[in-house]
């Protein structure tokens, strides 16, 4: 608590602070050859070197955050497909990099209590990799990821980060639709001809965004956070914005604060400065508490929630028909239906659906999908608790 005078004088006045929470998010994406970038990662054996580095439990716990806590990381997975050709010789496959993390350090992603988040670059027409699309009617591959992530993995993401933080009316709607969580804002940064954000939220808040302008409040229904360049040619996380997120706590307003970077960089070194720039600043409001947190964990820090009980799906045929049933009301209009053909092509199906209570949903198949050889539904709640099931 602060004493001080109100806007009349008074001097019983009580001034509550509020929390910061700190999120860092890396851009999941595997190795990344370029001979005129000595930076660059060119290999998973020295990605997972570096990223050793996060995982090390002293490194973790070097500056501890007010509660004692130690560092925590959203894996922000990216699925590099949809494209013909690989310049910089990336990881190709709809699993392949989000597999490698889970097969070399699952266990460690769960005792840190980091995430498992998305990452989403859509194919340019040119389907060369690392070229951006921008345009969300080329393809529908970001389908294609999510399908296959249930349909193969079993996972249901909840939590999603723009790439390039490239983002328009159309992606922001159907982002808005599926996922209640969403890192991608970037503001001020103004990068030419990709993405635009100078127009954008500034601060560390979190918000429902427009339909219209995904950079402003409004009707949306996902929670928006912002997540700045830890450092890169476009930006960097200043010592100003620390402090205004302590400002911003120490008014009594919560707020996240997050930077981004990636796992193609040997980043420790950076991930450490940034955190004895924290520590040096949060020194200066010894009444503002401050943890680490992962993405979600901060959102629902923010808004006070407590972490949601875990949910469940199940599903069955009657005939025809397709019944889901969840443990607690989805986020979703309807559950994330994944069918894949008896040739092999997989398909997100939403005709047909239709509500029956807040928990309940019936989908009746057209009758020209009769060549179903397996299924799978998930959904997630809008605190994030997320569950798959596959359809008998």
């Amino acid at each position: 608590m602060d004493h001080r005078k109100d806007r009349h004088g008074r001097k019983d006045f009580v001034q509550l602070t509020a929390s910061v929470q700190f999120v860092l998010c890396i851009d999941t994406e595997g190795p990344c050859v370029d001979p005129a970038r000595s930076d660059l990662l060119p290999s998973w054996e020295s990605v997972d070197g570096a990223m050793s580095r996060i995982f090390d439990s002293c490194f973790r716990q070097r500056y501890p955050d007010s509660n004692g806590g130690h560092l925590r990381v959203g894996w922000f997975f990216l699925t590099w497909s949809g494209f013909e050709t690989n310049p910089r010789q990336r990881p190709f496959g709809y699993h392949a990099v989000r597999d490698h993390y889970i097969e070399r350090w699952r266990d460690r992603i769960m005792e840190t209590g980091d995430e498992q988040c998305w990452h989403y670059h859509h194919p340019a027409p040119s389907r060369v990799a690392n070229e951006w699309g921008l345009d969300w009617h080329v393809c529908r591959e970001y389908e294609q990821v999510v399908s296959r992530q249930i349909l193969d993995r079993a996972w249901f993401p909840v939590c999603y980060r723009a790439g390039g933080t490239i983002m328009d009316a159309v992606s922001s709607r159907w982002i808005d639709a599926w996922f209640p969580f969403d890192y991608s804002n970037r503001a001020p940064v103004n990068v030419d001809g990709l993405v635009d954000w100078s127009t954008g939220v500034s601060d560390w808040s979190v918000y429902h965004p427009s339909t219209e302008d995904f950079r402003r409040p409004g009707s949306g229904r996902r929670r928006m956070a912002r997540s700045l360049d830890l450092h890169t040619w476009a930006h960097h996380l200043t010592d100003d914005e620390i402090r205004a997120a302590f400002e911003r706590a120490a008014g009594g307003e919560p707020a996240v604060i997050s930077c981004f970077d990636h796992d193609y960089r040997d980043i420790a070194p950076r991930v450490d400065e940034l955190r004895a720039r924290i520590h040096r600043i949060a020194a200066v409001y010894p009444t503002v508490a401050w943890q680490y947190a992962a993405p979600v964990e901060a959102v629902r820090r923010y808004l006070d929630a407590h972490a949601p009980e875990p949910l469940t799906i199940e599903a069955s045929m009657d005939g025809a028909a397709l019944h889901v049933r969840t443990s607690a009301p989805l986020y979703q209009s309807i559950p994330w239906l994944a069918v894949r053909s008896n040739d092999g092509s997989v398909h997100h199906v939403e005709e047909g659906f239709e509500r029956v209570d807040a928990q309940r949903w019936r989908w009746t198949a057209a009758p020209r999908r009769t060549d179903t050889a397996e299924a799978a539904v998930g959904g997630s709640t809008d605190l994030g608790a997320s569950a798959v099931v596959r359809v008998k």
